[in-house]
């Protein structure tokens, strides 16, 4: 009883394990550029629809601009579409300073900006006599 209990244990790793992989689809396009598909392009009138590879977005592709669809390992799409690394910016002029993030009292890097413009524009003024 043990015996069978074991093996149908590791049948039941190797059939999760084979199921873990990812099918990817490398869709060519026309006259030139890639796209990555996490399922299999659907043929819907004259578009293909699949989810885009990594994000999962939506999306419709005329069949006309298709070269061709072929299968791919996840190995092979992470160089063809590598991850996008996020980068923390500042403070941008539009959006104004970020009063939470700064600590109450602690000038922000929108509030040196302003400093200095307002500088800038005590000096013009004073030179032109306004």
């Amino acid at each position: 009883m043990s015996k069978r209990l074991a093996t149908a244990g590791i049948v039941f790793a190797c059939a999760f394990a084979l199921g873990a992989e990812e099918v990817l689809y490398q869709i060519d396009l026309v006259p030139s550029g890639k796209l990555v598909s996490r399922d299999l392009p659907v043929l819907k009138g004259t578009t293909y629809v699949f989810h885009e590879f990594p994000r999962g977005t939506l999306i419709s592709v005329r069949k006309s601009t298709v070269k061709q669809i072929t299968r791919m390992s996840p190995r092979a799409a992470a160089l063809v579409n590598p991850k996008t690394r996020l980068v923390r910016i500042g403070d941008l002029a539009f959006q104004g300073p970020r009063s939470g993030l700064t600590g109450g009292n602690a000038p922000s890097n929108m509030g040196r900006a302003r400093d200095a413009v307002s500088a800038a524009n005590a000096g013009t003024a004073a030179r032109t006599g306004n």
